[in-house]
C-alpha cells in the first residue's frame, strides 16, 4: 500500500467515525462511563487483541510471535484501562481489574514479552522495525498521536462536559489500532506464512 493511499485511508477513517460520533454529540450519555464511544472502543480494543493474540499462537516464526504477542497484549493494556469494571456491580472482577493487583498482573505479563523479547533481541527488533515500516505499523503509531491528545484533554478538563472531547479521540485511536490489525491480515507479505495457513 502506497503511503498516499494509507494517508487518504487514515484521513477518511479518521473524518467518517468523526463525523459520526459528532452528530450524536448532544445524545444523553454519549461519552458516559461504559457508554455508546467507550462501547465502540472496547469492540475495536477486544478484535485487535484477539485477531492479534491468535495470530500470535499461530505464528511459526519465533521472533514473529513475540512482536504478535507484544501487540496483542499492547491492544489489551488500553482495553482493561478503558473498561471501568466499578461500574459492573461486579466485586471479584473490581479486585482484579484495578488498582495495585491490576497493575501487579498486568506488569508481569509485560515483564515477560519483555524477556522473551530480550533473549531473542537480534530477530524480534529486526521483525518489529519491518512491522513499524508497514502501513499497519504507521496506523499503530498514528493511533498514538490520538492517545496522547486524549490524555492532554483529560488532564485539562475543567467540567465532566468536555469528556466528550476526551472519548472522541480515543474513538478514532481505537479505530486506528483495530485498522492496524485488519491490514496486517490482509498485507500478503506480512504474516503471510501465520494467517494464512
Amino acid at each position: 500500500m502506497k503511503k498516499t493511499t494509507l494517508g487518504l485511508l487514515a484521513i477518511a477513517a479518521v473524518g467518517i467515525n468523526s463525523a459520526f460520533w459528532l452528530g450524536l454529540k448532544n445524545r444523553p450519555g454519549i461519552a458516559a462511563e461504559n457508554g455508546p464511544m467507550e462501547n465502540f472502543q472496547v469492540a475495536c480494543l477486544s478484535l485487535g487483541f484477539l485477531l492479534w493474540l491468535i495470530a500470535g499462537f499461530r505464528s511459526k516464526n519465533r521472533a514473529e510471535q513475540i512482536l504478535l504477542i507484544g501487540l496483542a497484549l499492547f491492544n489489551f493494556s488500553f482495553l482493561i484501562l478503558e473498561v471501568d469494571f466499578r461500574k459492573l456491580d461486579a466485586p471479584v472482577l473490581n479486585k482484579i481489574f484495578n488498582g495495585r493487583i491490576r497493575d501487579a498482573w498486568l506488569g508481569c505479563l509485560w515483564l515477560a514479552v519483555g524477556i522473551a523479547f530480550l533473549k531473542n533481541i537480534k530477530m524480534t527488533w529486526k521483525e518489529s522495525l519491518r512491522w513499524l515500516k508497514s502501513p499497519s505499523g504507521s496506523l499503530m503509531v498514528l493511533s498514538g498521536a490520538f492517545w496522547l491528545a486524549s490524555g492532554l484533554i483529560d488532564k485539562s478538563l475543567t467540567s465532566r462536559k468536555e469528556l466528550y472531547h476526551e472519548e472522541l479521540m480515543e474513538v478514532n485511536a481505537s479505530l486506528l489500532m483495530f485498522l492496524s490489525t485488519i491490514l496486517s491480515y490482509r498485507k500478503k507479505t506480512f504474516l503471510s506464512h501465520s494467517l494464512r495457513k
